[in-house]
């Protein structure tokens, strides 16, 4: 089956992680995830005001504009924070913005990227993996500070090739992803995975 995905978020880091983790998810499920040509050129989210800005209009088109019809719309925002109650916080903010439009069907195929904090804990946390660090070493590393995080991610960068831009960078940690591995050790990838587990399993024929 093939399904064809938006995406809306706040940077491009996001979607090239996307991007490669769709290509594990490929592996796993008999499912190809292909993106819209046009979608997210046309909706980019830039930063998290952005993203909170833009959700109505990008959902909306995503599904009910012809030159569309998303089978799934991957919505990239990070929480900025490591408080438990932030993620079911901005769900609901989310959900509030689209209520009121009897759409189940849009709704249940809606997936949420929220990383705690940012996605940087995720590439982190990526990163120490190939560096051979075990699970119970990098569990807890969304409580890290963003600051932190992201100089630990990018201080190799300047000792990469001058081509070589940050969002190729995120592409090449997320080439390596352990899809079991990252949900053993981060809460926040476990719950978006598990969505888009849920999504699958309602869409592909049993």
């Amino acid at each position: 089956m093939t399904l064809t995905y938006g995406f809306f978020g706040e940077d491009e880091g996001q979607g090239r992680f996307l991007e490669q983790y769709l290509l594990k998810i490929a592996a796993l499920y008999p499912v190809e995830f292909q993106a819209h040509a046009w979608y997210s050129k046309k909706f980019k989210g830039l930063n998290n005001k952005g993203v909170d800005k833009g959700f109505r209009e990008a959902w909306l088109a995503g599904f009910g504009q012809a030159q569309y019809r998303l089978d799934c719309l991957f919505v990239g925002r990070d929480l900025d924070a490591a408080t438990s109650s932030i993620r079911a916080e901005r769900l609901k903010w989310f959900a509030d913005q689209i209520a009121g439009i009897d759409r189940s069907d849009w709704k249940a195929s809606t997936i949420f990227i929220l990383p705690m904090q940012c996605i940087e804990h995720w590439l982190l946390a990526l990163q120490r993996h190939a560096d051979g660090k075990l699970a119970k070493d990098c569990r807890g590393l969304e409580s890290i500070v963003n600051e932190s995080v992201k100089r630990e991610v990018y201080e190799e960068h300047s000792r990469l090739p001058a081509e070589q831009t940050k969002d190729e960078l995120v592409a090449e940690l997320a080439a390596g992803l352990d899809i079991a591995w990252l949900a053993d050790v981060s809460e926040s990838f476990r719950l978006f995975h598990q969505d888009v587990s849920n999504y699958l399993s309602a869409r592909l024929p049993i």
